[in-house]
């Protein structure tokens, strides 16, 4: 089978328990990252699919276009003929070019909200450690002194760098929980993370949740789950500290 063969034995290929996995599953993966689109990240093509491969397939149906409510993780036919070239429907070419328009944008977003982290770890001494709700200073930008837990600090970042979207699902209400994060934002593969995503240890509700400062094989992050930070810390390092497991999230 070549690299980028439509798959043959199945269907359609899916996150399941076990893992499906094989040749055609391996066929998937490196067409997920070698076509016409782009690398949509789905890790080493080793035949398993797994949570890597899975987020991918629902970042290549987002940015094909796909309706919103089938940017699911079935790999099938379909989508396997896009990626080698089929023409996308009239309707899929509009949302295309909607969201890499929106995607653009986000790009200054992401910047900002991680000015906003590093502006937190420059100003360490005069942000405490403290599980206030309403948030601390959710609609004051910047204010010092700052007491906040992790993830107050990470709704801050998205708040004060103008963000439309509350990582929490709300409306930047004074609320902020690892549990509501978990529920609302969308699960990425960890070779997906971009400035700005979060990353949530522990199995629902969550035990700690950093902000991605520097994305890459070990992300720099940005934790505040002490009284000492926030601060930065490759991920490597405080998943020394953190349960298990660990979601990879983005809302942006």
């Amino acid at each position: 089978m070549s690299a980028t063969a439509t798959p043959k034995t199945r269907t359609t290929l899916d996150l399941a328990n076990p893992h499906m996995s094989g040749a055609d599953v391996k066929a998937a993966q490196r067409l997920l990252g070698d076509n016409p689109f782009g690398n949509f990240q789905p890790g080493s093509a080793d035949g398993d699919y797994g949570p890597a491969t899975a987020a991918a397939v629902k970042q290549a149906k987002w940015l094909l276009g796909y309706p919103q409510r089938v940017c699911d993780e079935a790999f099938g036919p379909k989508l396997a003929g896009y990626l080698e070239g089929k023409p996308l429907p009239a309707g899929y070419k509009t949302r295309r070019a909607q969201r890499l328009k929106q995607a653009s944008g986000q790009s200054g977003l992401r910047a900002k909200i991680v000015e906003i982290a590093r502006w937190g770890i420059a100003n360490e001494s005069s942000i405490h450690y403290e599980q206030l709700r309403p948030v601390d200073a959710m609609h004051h930008p910047r204010k010092l002194p700052l007491h906040t837990d992790c993830s107050g600090f990470s709704t801050l970042c998205y708040r004060w760098a103008g963000a439309k979207v509350d990582p929490n699902g709300g409306n930047f209400g004074g609320g902020a929980y690892t549990g509501t994060m978990l529920q609302h934002c969308r699960h990425v593969a960890k070779s997906a993370v971009q400035p700005g995503d979060l990353v949530v240890w522990g199995a629902y509700p969550g035990h700690h949740v950093a902000l991605v400062l520097e994305p890459g094989a070990d992300p720099l992050l940005c934790s505040h789950g002490q009284e000492k930070g926030p601060f930065a810390i490759a991920f490597s390092v405080e998943s020394k500290y953190q349960p298990t497991p660990a979601a990879w999230l983005s809302c942006l």
